[in-house]
Formats: structure tokens, C-alpha cells, sequence
């Protein structure tokens, strides 16, 4: 390959994106999602803990929920038995999460 055909497959790859930016939109998402979780977290201690309301599960569900995402996309792109393990369990707890959201609205 020449000069030229790298550079035009490197803008295929790329969509004419800049790799910096898509760095920083990468690591933007992460720092909002930590962000996003650290909060919900937040929330469930305080209510739990200082609060005495007990244990909100849809607080749990928010967390897991994210985590799960993330395990989901990871096994489908890289198709490892271990990224694939892990998906399933956290989809599994995050199943849980929505069950127990679910019951306490029911009553």
C-alpha cells in the first residue's frame, strides 16, 4: 500500500474524524457515565443511610444498568468468553435490580 491508500483508509475508518476527537468524546462518556453513577450512588447511601428509607433498588438498577451496557457492547464486538461471562452476569444482576423495582412499586 501506498501513502495515499492508507490515508484513504484511515478516513474510511475514521469517517473523517479526527482521532483526537474521537479520544475526547470517548473519555467524555466515561467521565459522564462515572459522573452518572457516582451520583446515583450518592442518592442510594444517603437515602439509606441518613434518610433510613431502606434500599432502593432503582438506584441499583441505574448502576447496573450502565454496567451492564457497556459489558453487552464490549462481548459483541470482541466476542471473548470472558467479556461474554461477564455480560450475562451483569445482565443477570441488573434483572434482578429491575425485579425488585418492580416489586416495590406493585406493593
Amino acid at each position: 500500500m501506498n501513502k495515499e491508500e492508507v490515508l484513504q483508509a484511515s478516513r474510511r475508518e475514521n469517517q473523517n474524524k479526527d482521532v483526537y476527537e474521537l479520544e475526547v468524546i470517548n473519555r467524555g462518556q466515561r467521565i459522564g457515565g462515572l459522573i452518572a453513577i457516582s451520583i446515583a450512588f450518592a442518592l442510594m447511601l444517603t437515602e439509606r443511610v441518613i434518610l433510613d428509607i431502606g434500599t432502593n433498588y432503582a438506584y441499583f438498577l441505574i448502576i447496573l444498568s450502565a454496567g451492564t451496557g457497556l459489558w453487552i457492547y464490549k462481548a459483541v464486538k470482541l466476542k471473548r468468553k470472558h467479556e461474554i461471562a461477564l455480560a450475562v452476569l451483569w445482565a443477570l444482576f441488573s434483572c434482578f435490580a429491575a425485579f425488585e423495582v418492580i416489586r416495590g412499586y406493585i406493593g
